[in-house]
């Protein structure tokens, strides 16, 4: 009777075993970790850049002055009477687009701001024109009136514009970055400046004295400005190692006198005698608001660091 005992003790064992074998393997599954928010915004960047460029400073002021003046003392008159037939204001809206590249550093500092340095150059195309109209005149001895008219015609403009800032920044979200810029702006700048007119005197008969023409003149610029700048933007890392920017600045490269050659009436009382002769100056700023985008890759941020799944 022991003996049948211990034979259906084993079968039991052996069928329990075998019952278990049987069963199906389960594991749960691995929790993983979402990636951690990027490590941090530390490393060397490089990048294009594109946008548009306004002028801030349109008004552009000319003024004369007399260099020689025969009428003034022959006839009676004030030196220089008739040097203000230049005189006024042309609007030159130097506006255009703009494109080039950047290079800079970041450095985070804590876990929510970034400083950094960027330097960038742009090519441009950043120009305007206009043009006044002026009078001058003055009664002489004999009470005869000299009038003379004047038309000035300015253009100006940049060329290419570069910058080299500090940037200062607020980590809105780990990928978000919000920041202040300002610092050296320089760029290669010209202007052209050309005026034309008569002089004549009212009430005589033209066939007398027909109006002289005022001969042209001329004054040019080009040549490198420097100044500063400032402004703001924002930057979001789209991707690992990839960024997009927004930002504006404003710049201010300081502005320049552009002196005519001289202007010449001829004697009409004296054939190919000279009575007057004056010069312009033009006073052109160059000043505004860059407004650009641009994408930029970093090259040591690598992507951000995930976590380890946990069984």
């Amino acid at each position: 009777m022991k003996r049948l005992l211990l034979v259906f003790a084993a079968l039991a064992s052996a069928g329990g075993a075998v019952h278990a074998e049987d069963q199906p393997y389960r594991k749960e599954a691995p929790v993983y970790t979402p990636l951690s928010p990027l490590d941090s915004w530390t490393g060397f960047y490089a990048g294009l850049n594109a946008g548009y460029g306004f002028g801030t400073s349109p008004g552009t002021l000319t003024s004369g002055a007399s260099t020689f003046d025969w009428a003034s003392g022959a006839l009676g008159m004030p030196f220089g009477f008739s040097s203000s037939y230049v005189a006024g204001n042309s609007n030159v809206n130097q506006n255009g687009f703009i494109g080039g590249g950047q290079i800079g550093y970041n450095y985070n500092v804590g876990s929510s701001f970034v400083v950094g340095v960027e330097a960038d150059m742009q090519g441009a195309s950043i120009s305007g024109s206009g043009d006044h109209t002026g009078l001058a005149g003055a009664t002489d001895a004999h009470d005869v009136t000299h009038l003379q008219a004047g038309f000035v015609d300015v253009q100006a403009g940049i060329n290419w514009v570069g910058t080299v800032r500090g940037r200062l920044g607020y980590l809105v979200a780990p990928d978000l970055l919000a920041y202040a810029t300002g610092g050296f702006a320089y760029g290669g700048t010209f202007a052209n400046v050309s005026t034309n007119g008569f002089h004549w005197h009212p009430g005589e008969e033209l066939d007398a004295h027909p109006p002289n023409e005022v001969t042209p003149s001329y004054g040019q610029f080009n040549g490198t400005l420097m100044g500063y700048t400032v402004g703001g933007g924002l930057e979001w890392l789209f991707m690992p190692d990839w960024s997009l920017k927004a930002e504006a600045l404003y710049y201010n490269l300081g502005d320049h006198s552009v002196w005519t050659n001289n202007s010449f009436v001829i004697n009409l009382s004296a054939p190919g005698s000279i009575a007057i002769a004056n010069v312009s100056e033009t006073r052109v700023k160059f000043d505004g608001v860059i407004a650009r985008i641009g994408v930029n890759y970093y090259f040591n941020l690598g992507p951000a660091t995930p976590a380890i799944a946990s069984f």
